[in-house]
């Protein structure tokens, strides 16, 4: 689950930095969003997604990653993610709180709090960095 979840945000904050197409998009995304400062959040956030998928697939620095990734995500949803449910026009309360919890970016939280408070486990960089300072 662990290196899934971190290729992913590696893979993303990639794309997102070298790739045009995907860059302009989320540029335009930022924009829509409200977000401030774009002239930095643009390259920020993708630095933070890559170094912080990074160090959650690897199991380095692990809460720390997982913190930064949490706090992009929560600003994800907080800023893009009321656009993106109403644009799924949901009928009542309860298709509302399932459109919410259909969002990608909510399991990414969930996930992101279990390695916040449960580490990376037996098979890390974390590990080996206790076993070495250990000695």
């Amino acid at each position: 689950m662990r290196i899934a979840l971190g290729a992913f945000f590696v893979f993303s904050g990639a794309h997102k930095v070298v790739n045009a197409e995907r860059h302009a998009a989320f540029v335009a995304t930022l924009r829509a969003s409200g977000i401030s400062y774009i002239g930095i959040m643009q390259w920020f956030v993708p630095s933070v997604e890559f170094f912080g998928g990074l160090g959650v697939a690897f199991g380095f620095l692990t809460p720390l990653a997982a913190l930064g990734l949490v706090t992009i995500c929560l600003v994800a949803l907080w800023t893009n993610a009321p656009r993106v449910v109403a644009g799924y026009r949901p009928i009542d309360f309860a298709d509302r709180l399932d459109d919410w919890l259909y969002l990608p970016e909510v399991m990414y939280v969930l996930i992101l709090v279990y390695f916040i408070t449960a580490g990376a486990g037996p098979v890390s960089l974390d590990q080996l960095l206790k076993l070495w300072i250990a000695k």
